[in-house]
């Protein structure tokens, strides 16, 4: 069988959980299984993963089998530290909710690359959103229910029990059409707060004060061993260039302000100056990948007509706004609000 690898990787524990909720709906899979030509025993190895289009035939089938349009929301009850491989190991060991947040964009790939992760603070709100890259759009609704609520339950799972009542989101962000209003009182089960359908992205939104919630389980020590664990596992999946990772790196860690060239050196193991010599192999230079990601990330958010510009700053890791402007004209030869306007002009 030829795989599509722009549908990139998912680990066994993600597929893990679907095919939990399928034995608890008594789904035989077996015959599932065989015919998309999968052998059970492939799927035993919490280590291994399957290629995304796999996954994604395997999620039709049992939804099909199922007949439940909420099927990729109850998974979320399965969810365990286990579901997220090293990452889910590495947030039990965080302090805080925050911490905790900031460790999924580096390690995500070892749960799988089908989608990404976007951390944005915007107000007093903090927004956690994922875009799921599979094209069955049936498939693609389930997943992104899945991904939603399960770090949801998660994270309920993480924080000490006497903040579990305050630690609930404000709202929820679905891009899926509005379901019966039996089914949206699920969602609301299941979330505990609003949750609005037909929205521009799939988000989860909580207060910014919920990322000084202090988690019941960190361990400084071992968080430290997992995470040289992970970042082990990363790349041996990773088949990139090496100018890509390091743009990918900054890219995923600007809001978290581990961006610097110190920051991705350890992020991928290596010292600054192995890390420059790389760069300089493929006649590249860090700050020319950090401008590059920074100019495209501000342009994205430029088009955002209500994001403050000072909100930009902050996403694009500026501890200024001034520097934030005088950079963007530098590269541009216009401001960000002539930018804008321009935009809006256009």
């Amino acid at each position: 069988m030829v795989h599509n690898k722009n549908l990139g990787q998912a680990s066994i524990p993600a597929v893990t959980q679907y095919l939990q909720l399928a034995d608890e709906l008594n789904i035989d899979v077996e015959p599932i299984l065989k015919n998309l030509g999968i052998n059970q025993a492939e799927l035993s190895d919490a280590s291994l993963h399957i290629n995304g289009d796999v996954f994604q035939d395997i999620i039709a089938a049992l939804i099909n089998e199922s007949n439940d349009p909420l099927f990729g929301l109850q998974t979320a009850k399965f969810v365990q530290p286990g579901s997220y491989s090293v990452l889910g190991f590495i947030t039990m060991n965080c302090e805080t909710l925050g911490e905790a947040i900031t460790k999924i964009q580096p390690f995500e790939k070892l749960v799988g690359d089908m989608g990404t992760t976007q951390l944005e603070h915007i107000d007093s709100n903090f927004y956690i959103s994922w875009h799921c890259i599979f094209p069955n759009p049936i498939v693609k609704q389930h997943v992104v229910d899945n991904c939603l609520a399960s770090w949801f339950t998660f994270a309920q799972f993480l924080v000490e029990p006497k903040f579990k009542d305050i630690s609930l989101p404000k709202k929820v962000l679905l891009m899926r059409s509005v379901p019966s209003l039996e089914y949206q009182a699920y969602y609301h089960d299941i979330f505990k707060c609003q949750v609005l359908f037909n929205q521009d992205k799939d988000a989860i939104i909580f207060d910014l004060n919920l990322l000084a919630l202090p988690l019941n389980k960190g361990n400084k020590l071992l968080l430290s061993t997992l995470e040289n664990h992970a970042k082990e596992l990363i790349d041996k999946l990773s088949q990139d260039d090496f100018s890509q990772k390091v743009k990918h790196l900054i890219d995923i860690n600007l809001i978290s302000g581990k961006f610097h060239q110190q920051d991705i050196a350890d992020f991928l193991n290596v010292s600054t100056k192995t890390l420059q010599r790389k760069l300089k192999a493929q006649n590249i230079t860090f700050k020319f990948i950090l401008d590059e990601v920074r100019l495209d990330t501000a342009r994205k958010l430029l088009n955002k007509e209500n994001l403050p510009l000072v909100d930009i700053s902050n996403n694009l890791g500026f501890c200024e706004s001034r520097s934030f402007y005088r950079w963007f004209q530098k590269l541009t030869g216009v401001t960000p609000g002539d930018y804008r306007t321009r935009i809006k002009t256009n």
